[in-house]
């Protein structure tokens, strides 16, 4: 293992606070430093990460059981990036999304349609409104989570390696 990984591999709760700050910290910046407003799935793709973050806490409280943390972390990462497939297959027409958010609802009361007429439009889920090198920003989160929850096995099974 590079000398890299053995550094993450001593030290679990940076290994798991890492790929979420640096997840939603990009989508902090998306958001409110380039005014891509988030759709509901966009949103959804962020709370694994939370979830993940979090898991840091108890990586630095009880390092004896790392393994189990790392673990957890890894299944929170990889729900992201499940997420963020779902959400690329949407934006390219491969299936439904949600309703809330893939098309303009159909007002129920004239107070509701009041409310949608005056009120700011919300992010679809099925429109891009960025690419980079040809994928969507749920593309690249399908990507970002899937490489950090296999760097989790990796860093987990290194520790039951060195037991």
């Amino acid at each position: 293992m590079s000398s890299r990984l053995s550094y993450l591999a001593r030290r679990p709760a940076l290994a798991i606070i890492a790929p979420p700050t640096i997840a939603l910290g990009t989508a902090m910046l998306a958001q409110h430093g380039f005014g891509l407003a988030p759709c509901e799935l966009c949103v959804w793709q962020r709370w694994p990460y939370v979830a993940a973050a979090a898991l840091a806490v108890p990586a630095l409280l009880l390092p004896r059981a790392a393994v189990f943390w790392l673990l957890l972390a890894a299944v929170a990462l990889a729900v992201s990036a499940g997420f963020g497939v779902f959400h690329a297959g949407v934006e390219q027409g491969f299936w439904k999304g949600l309703e809330s958010c893939s098309a303009i609802s159909t007002p129920d009361s004239l107070d509701a349609l009041k409310a949608q007429v005056l009120g700011a439009q919300p992010a679809r889920c099925d429109q891009i409104p960025f690419a980079f090198l040809g994928l969507s920003i749920a593309g690249w989160n399908a990507v970002f989570g899937t490489l950090s929850s296999l760097l989790m096995l990796a860093l987990a099974a290194n520790r039951i390696r060195s037991r």
